[in-house]
């Protein structure tokens, strides 16, 4: 076994931090690592924690980075990470196959979440929203937020779990302001209502504020709940790739 260092999550609501060591050539995270081989329940594979821009380096002993997914040898990490103008195509799919996601705001003493529909333009998701209630007075105070969605990629027949279809799940980082320009209000309701097949109406935007959620990163995961195979992790970043 040998020490690695110590790295911190920076996309996490509550900070944490992970002893990081590296056991027969592969890199493991935990509470407690350093311990090994006492603490075996509480590592995990360091690819697991998806990309680098969700965590840092808290302290570092010994110069090395893990693959995040990427292949060993002859073995397969736990995801093969796929980006550029593949990751946007299968992000944009999924944004558009569900209707209904979550937005996770910061509160105290815990999280707020709560279910919005979206549309999505240019590295932009827009979602209405009343003119007063607590997502805008917590958005006013901070606006870092989360947004998260998920589901099967098939109608789930009578009688079968869902659980045992293929899904599909996305979840999103960034910043939520609201829309005040009239132009880019107007627009964002015309597609938001063209997108769920429902009439606009001239003077709505009148009655109802508009929310746009400004991507940093995200990542979106499809398949199975424990396939066979190696899963592909998306990784989305539209300050990238917005063509």
């Amino acid at each position: 076994m040998e020490k690695i260092g110590v790295i911190r999550t920076v996309a996490s609501q509550i900070p944490k931090e992970y002893q990081v060591i590296r056991v027969e050539g592969r890199m493991f995270a935990g509470k407690d690592a350093f311990l090994f081989p006492n603490n075996r329940e509480d590592l995990r594979c360091v690819e697991c924690l998806l990309i680098p821009q969700e965590w840092e380096w808290a302290e570092r002993y010994v110069e090395a980075e893990p693959d995040y997914g990427v292949a060993r040898g002859d073995e397969p990490g736990k995801y093969a990470v796929i980006k550029g103008v593949e990751a946007r195509e299968a992000v944009e799919g999924i944004l558009s196959r569900h209707e209904t996601g979550a937005l996770t705001l910061f509160d105290e003493p815990y999280p707020y979440t709560v279910p919005l529909n979206h549309v999505y333009r240019a590295g932009n998701l827009y979602m209405h929203s009343g003119k007063r209630g607590k997502k805008l007075s917590l958005l006013l105070r901070n606006p870092r937020a989360c947004y998260m969605l998920y589901g099967t990629t098939e109608p789930v027949p009578e009688g079968v779990r869902s659980c045992h279809l293929p899904y599909e799940s996305l979840i999103l980082y960034g910043e939520v302001r609201l829309v005040e320009d009239p132009a880019e209000k107007e627009r964002a309701l015309r597609d938001l209502t063209n997108h769920y097949g429902t009439p606009y109406q001239h003077g709505f935007a009148d009655q109802v504020e508009v929310l746009a959620f400004a991507i940093h990163h995200g990542t979106a995961r499809t398949g199975r709940f424990k396939p066979a195979y190696q899963r592909k992790l998306f990784y989305f970043r539209p300050a990238w790739d917005l063509s």
